[in-house]
């Protein structure tokens, strides 16, 4: 009979074991995920190829810049969410194209391509090692995902194996400008 129940209770305690695994092992997704790097408004976070610090946050409900010699004006169903940010590459020449502004619910807002040629635009031009730049990230967001916001910043949008960093924001932020001038903004 003890003959039975061992050849019963190995497959059934490999099953149970092969299911536990199953259930309690990560995903590909986030084996290969991004590695965080946490910080907050101010703080320099090193990455493996940039440093990055985010130093001031405005919103808006219109924005006006000079491209190409003629003025533009945009306006948002949302608001415009500025952060005002200093990059730098470390220790070779890079791209930071990987803005991405994350609601306190999880909504992920990639930075707004409706501002080429604005002044000072980050995540456009290539870094070069000692040669930080001030600029700004414009995002267009609801005015719900405002609140307890978190600014993502990668060499990519979807970073796998590389680093991410993670910059908590302000939870509130006060009211909107009704209209901010990118040419006029103090970036230092």
């Amino acid at each position: 009979m003890s003959g039975v129940f061992a050849k019963l209770g190995a497959p059934l305690i490999a099953a149970l074991l092969l299911a536990g695994m199953q259930r309690f092992t990560p995903g590909y997704a986030e084996i290969t995920g991004p590695i965080p790097l946490k910080g907050d408004l101010g703080e320099t976070l090193t990455g493996r190829g940039f440093t990055v610090r985010a130093d001031k946050v405005l919103l808006a409900e219109k924005l006006r810049f000079k491209a190409y010699g003629r003025e533009v004006e945009r306006d948002t169903g949302g608001v415009f969410a500025l952060v005002i940010a200093r990059l730098d590459a470390q220790p070779v020449s890079t791209t930071v194209s990987g803005a991405i502004w994350r609601s306190a619910q999880g909504a992920r807002f990639v930075a707004s391509p409706r501002f080429q040629g604005a002044p000072r635009l980050l995540g456009t031009d290539r870094l070069e090692p000692g040669l930080p730049q001030r600029g700004v990230f414009i995002f267009e967001v609801p005015r719900e995902a405002v609140a307890g916001a978190t600014l993502l910043v990668a060499a990519s949008r979807w970073p796998r194996l590389d680093t991410q960093a993670e910059i908590a924001l302000p939870a509130t932020l006060g009211t909107p400008a009704s209209l901010l001038d990118l040419n006029e903004l103090a970036y230092e």
